[in-house]
Order: C-alpha cells, then sequence, then structure tokens
C-alpha cells in the first residue's frame, strides 16, 4: 500500500520554485561528470509539462530526437515524474531535496 499522495497544483509550483532557486548554486558537473544543471532543467520541465512516463523516454531517453543521452538526467527526469504521479517511496524526498544538500 502507497503512503504517498500526488501533490497539489501548489506543491509542483513550489517544487519548481525550489529547483529553480537551487538551479545557479549547484555545482555545474558531479564528480562523475555529469551535468547537474541539464539533469534540474529536466526535473523542472517534467514538473512544469505534467510529463508522463512515455513522455519523459522520448525526451530524456536514449533515443531521444536531440540524440544527446545522459542516464543521469533521464534517472533525474523520472525521479521528478514519480513524485509528480506519486510514485516515490514514503521515504524518498521531493526532487529538490537532493540538490538542495549539494548547493553553495
Amino acid at each position: 500500500m502507497k503512503d504517498r499522495i500526488k501533490p497539489t497544483p501548489e506543491q509542483v509550483a513550489l517544487e519548481i520554485a525550489r529547483l529553480k532557486q537551487v538551479h545557479p548554486r549547484v555545482p555545474t558537473h558531479s564528480f562523475f561528470g555529469d551535468d547537474n544543471r541539464a539533469a534540474i532543467d529536466a526535473q523542472i520541465r517534467v514538473l512544469q509539462e505534467g510529463m508522463s512516463l512515455d513522455e519523459v523516454h522520448d525526451t530524456f531517453g536514449e533515443l531521444n530526437d536531440d540524440g544527446d543521452f545522459s542516464q543521469n538526467t533521464l534517472d533525474c527526469a523520472l525521479t521528478a515524474h514519480d513524485w509528480l504521479h506519486g510514485d516515490l517511496a514514503a521515504d524518498e524526498a521531493s526532487p529538490a531535496f537532493g540538490w538542495e544538500g549539494i548547493a553553495r
């Protein structure tokens, strides 16, 4: 049984604002070379557009139209999708939470 429920439109708007606020303060790239800011941009887009799982994969997956695939960006987009649709486990945090921990 799921303990999570879908966030309200107000909660989604707040999460987008949190992501936008943290965006310029995170390191541009992770220790592994992943583009942190592209991952945050993907999360914002998923939340703003209310993307379905198929739309997330079409936009950020291996077969996206841009031909620019990043597993990290896809994983972050999927996290945003799962949060948006109430599919995160009860012990998983919102998308912005992890970024706030590494922001300067």
